[in-house]
């Protein structure tokens, strides 16, 4: 009777564990406080997020943030745990393409801009988000 009750409990663990996804507020700020960089990601479907980002650098002189009525980032699922797509600078409505990593375990998420949007913008080339 308890192995079995430790089965079930280990099961809905795992199912626990594997169905928390991306959806929610992220956030990250550099070491020095200076730059401040958030996005609130929405789930589409299993293998599609969209989101918004707010990006203040140099201590607030300069803001990259997403208009309140679109979205500014598209992400595919690639892999477990893996995302590609996009992300639109304010500045100048220019996309960049980025990569997110998700680990469950630290509920951490990976955020590398793989190629920057043209002309000027205000986004960190690499974050680690936490909620």
């Amino acid at each position: 009777m308890k192995l079995k009750l430790f089965l079930i409990f280990a099961v809905f663990g795992i199912c626990f564990m594997s169905a928390q996804d991306l959806e929610g507020s992220w956030k990250w700020t550099s070491p020095d406080g200076s730059q401040q960089f958030d996005i609130e990601l929405e789930k589409i479907s299993d293998k599609e997020y969209r989101g918004k980002h707010c990006a203040i650098f140099d201590n607030g002189e300069r803001i990259d943030c997403a208009s309140d009525d679109t979205f500014s980032i598209v992400l595919l699922k690639i892999s477990e745990g893996n995302f590609a797509g996009t992300i639109e600078s304010s500045y100048e409505q220019s996309q960049g393409k980025i990569r997110m990593q998700y680990h469950t375990q630290e509920d951490v998420l990976y955020f590398t801009l793989t190629k920057n949007p043209p002309g000027i913008f205000y986004l960190p080339t690499e974050a680690i988000l936490t909620r």
